[in-house]
């Protein structure tokens, strides 16, 4: 029993590493992962393994109930990650808030009109970088890595 549930473990893994790497790729593999339950996912898990390894009625019961709890533990998972993410984005937004209060307490008029310009032009350049497909993670310097930065002195 111990080789058993030992294999369907290294199989599990196995396939969900398969299947995360098949989501990254194009969007019909992300939006498809998205829309199953807990309860498919572990359905779909358990019939690829009845059929791979030729499970029993029993072995195929004791599997889909093990695979259904750990579905559901990585669904409460990704939930707990997306509320901390959110959490995380509010607070910055809050702590940028303040410093911008703070800096134009200090500005003149026409420096202030100044700094508003090249907030505008700075998200202007963010909301382009991101409009061709690169995201936050694109876009810095001509090579799009640190190594155009400046920073590696």
């Amino acid at each position: 029993m111990k080789k058993l549930l030992m294999i369907a473990a290294i199989f599990t893994m196995t396939f969900a590493g398969a299947f995360a790497q098949r989501g990254q790729g194009g969007s019909k593999g992300g939006q498809q992962r998205e829309s199953l339950t807990a309860e498919q996912r572990a359905e779909k898990m358990t019939t690829r393994m009845t059929e791979e390894l030729g499970l029993s009625e029993d072995q195929k019961q004791k599997i889909y109930k093990i695979n259904l709890e750990n579905a559901q533990k990585r669904e409460a998972q990704r939930a707990a990650m997306e509320e901390d993410r959110k959490a995380k984005r509010t607070e910055m937004q809050t702590q940028n808030q303040a410093q911008n209060k703070q800096i134009e307490a200090i500005l003149t008029p026409e420096q202030k009109t100044k700094w508003e310009e090249v907030k505008k032009e700075n998200r202007k350049e963010i909301q382009e970088r991101s409009g061709n497909g690169r995201g936050h993670r694109g876009g810095r310097g001509s090579s799009g890595g640190r190594a155009g930065s400046g920073n590696n002195i």
